[in-house]
């Protein structure tokens, strides 16, 4: 995925992960010490996401699939 910085915000890296559990990784990550963003929710598009920001600036899309 492509798009200028100014509607996603400027970030060294954003990386977009499928798990099979969105909430289990989600509560490992900030267990772990990085910054929420954004808790877990559904999205239009399908995609149950949340999102994360690591200690060195990187975003993490973690995201399972959702069929409705």
């Amino acid at each position: 995925m492509v798009s200028d910085f100014e509607s996603r915000g400027n970030y060294s890296a954003c990386m977009y992960v499928y798990v099979s559990s969105v909430e289990e990784i989600f509560e490992r990550a900030v267990c772990a010490g990085v910054s929420a963003i954004e808790e877990p929710l559904d999205t239009p598009y399908g995609d149950r996401r949340a999102v994360v920001k690591d200690a060195w600036g990187n975003v993490w899309k973690i995201a399972q699939y959702s069929p409705r």
